[in-house]
């Protein structure tokens, strides 16, 4: 018998199947306190089989959830974040709730009032923050180590390819101006900048090619404290995906995919590889912030990551989509040389 807090995994779509399933199933106490929730009943009843869950503990709707829940993950499509989490925590059952944590800031603080109202506790999974890269970053950011930060660079994009069971990435309910890369890719690059300077980055300009659907491509001027920001993102084309961030006295550079590893120079010395202490697998992260979050229900530890951190984010990404500009030349760059340089290679080798 389970000695575990009741459970609840609500949504058994793509990031449940990568993440948060492999994480419940691997300890026995937390996968027999588990209920899922999943509205698809074959799919939901294959995935209890295929990772050892109860069958009678598969639900199709939150509202058939028992009462006693003490901690529920809403990994539901983004449009639904807030509707279930605010059915949840009127239930007075604590959210881990998966990124973005809110469509936008509105939605956002309506769900951390409606926590703090009934006594529950709200976390995100921000994953990159737990990344080893990301925490050394925030280090040597703060400890003035590069000097005065004056320029940052993110290049990151390829083609879409989330294993999405919904298609909710392009076709879901939208509150004005529809949301993509910048939502899904955007959300987690902003959040590092909020929580690296620890400062809410400002809007300089903003180039989105979403022409009445959801933008595919973002080119985003951003300015946090002294550094001026270039943010690129796609969902077209393979990017450089790279971190640059220059200081009068340093700088870092990185893959954005790549959580183990950086290189930084001293003024304009060699650039030097420094490996980040940390555990790099997923799901030992996703691990340690469902335990996080039951030490905190418990009273044992605090969260690890406040829902209300997110904010800032949010707030900075509401602000893209009210001002930034429809322009496809700005945003197309890419694509455009990706597709020129393509077929000059086809035009060549079809020469004798």
């Amino acid at each position: 018998m389970s000695t575990s807090p009741a459970l609840a995994l609500i949504g058994c779509g793509a990031i449940s199947e990568l993440s948060y399933l492999p994480a419940l199933a691997a300890n026995r106490q937390w996968r027999d306190a588990t209920w899922l929730v999943e509205p698809n009943a074959q799919r939901g009843d294959a995935l209890a089989k295929r990772f050892g869950f109860s069958p009678e503990r598969v639900v199709p709707r939150h509202e058939n959830l028992p009462d006693g829940i003490a901690l529920a993950i809403n990994a539901t499509p983004s449009h639904l974040h807030r509707p279930i989490t605010l059915a949840l925590v009127e239930r007075g059952i604590n959210v881990l709730v998966e990124k973005p944590f809110a469509e936008t800031a509105a939605d956002a603080r309506a769900m951390i009032e409606a926590a703090a109202t009934a006594g529950c506790l709200l976390s995100v999974n921000q994953s990159r923050r737990a990344g080893p890269t990301n925490g050394l970053i925030r280090e040597l950011v703060r400890s003035g180590k590069l000097g005065q930060i004056t320029r940052v660079e993110w290049s990151e994009g390829r083609p879409f390819d989330w294993p999405t069971q919904s298609g909710f990435n392009f076709r879901r309910p939208w509150q004005g101006r529809p949301r993509g890369v910048l939502l899904d890719i955007g959300v987690y690059v902003i959040d590092l900048l909020c929580w690296w300077f620890d400062a809410a980055p400002v809007m300089v300009s903003a180039s989105l090619d979403d022409q009445g659907g959801p933008e595919a491509s973002a080119a985003v001027q951003l300015m946090v404290g002294t550094a001026v920001v270039d943010m690129r993102l796609s969902y077209l084309v393979k990017l450089r995906n790279e971190l640059l961030i220059e200081g009068t006295e340093g700088a870092i550079r990185a893959s954005t995919a790549d959580y183990d590893r950086i290189e930084m120079r001293s003024g304009s010395s060699p650039w030097k590889a420094v490996t980040a202490r940390g555990s790099i697998d997923g799901m030992v992260q996703t691990t340690r912030l469902v335990a996080n979050m039951l030490g905190a229900i418990a009273k044992r530890e605090p969260l690890l990551i406040e829902a209300a951190s997110t904010l800032p984010t949010l707030d900075v990404i509401d602000d893209i989509y009210a001002r930034g500009h429809a322009l496809l030349s700005d945003c197309y760059v890419d694509h455009l040389a990706q597709a020129r340089s393509l077929g000059e290679q086809a035009r060549a080798e079809a020469t004798p």
